[in-house]
């Protein structure tokens, strides 16, 4: 069993385990800094800002208890150099994509994201994503984004096909 909490992908063993992190990630995370290994996985690039299918990824460094996977050698290297910018959270966030105004139902739902002036703006879709990289302020000035505080969510059960 997994769950997403505030961009992060947790394996759980049970629903004990989900409860425990849940109930405060921040601390969890803070606990695993000095681990060598990784609690959970940030579930986009961390470099590009884009949605990773983390099954798929050949590019990891675990750093501070998580494991950032990579789109490209080229991002890792880019991390590696400086991990602390890129692994800053921002204080507040929109799930609310500025592009199109669709709302984004959870962190796993996203596309990407782009952090702009302290807000992490997750986008519905990788063409959204495009579109803020490239003109950010443009694309701002719509006035569909919704700013909130960042919580901690249970990403969706993944479906057997």
């Amino acid at each position: 069993k997994a769950g997403a909490v505030a961009r992060y992908s947790f394996p759980f063993c049970c629903v004990g385990c989900t409860q425990e992190i849940m109930k405060d990630p921040v601390k969890c995370i803070d606990a695993a800094k000095d681990s060598k290994g990784a609690i959970g996985t940030f579930m986009f690039d961390p470099v590009g800002g884009t949605k990773l299918d983390l099954e798929k990824v050949k590019e990891t460094v675990d750093y501070k208890g998580i494991r950032y996977a990579f789109s490209s050698a080229d991002d890792k290297t880019a991390f590696n150099a400086d991990p602390a910018k890129f692994t800053k959270i921002p204080a507040k966030e929109s799930l609310v994509c500025p592009n199109s105004g669709e709302k984004i139902d959870n962190y796993a739902s996203a596309g990407g994201f782009v952090d702009v002036d302290g807000v992490r703006y997750y986008t519905c879709c990788g063409d959204c994503l495009v579109a803020m990289k490239k003109d950010a302020a443009s694309v701002l000035a719509k006035g569909k984004a919704v700013v909130t505080t960042p919580t901690a969510a249970p990403s969706p059960e993944k479906k057997d096909k």
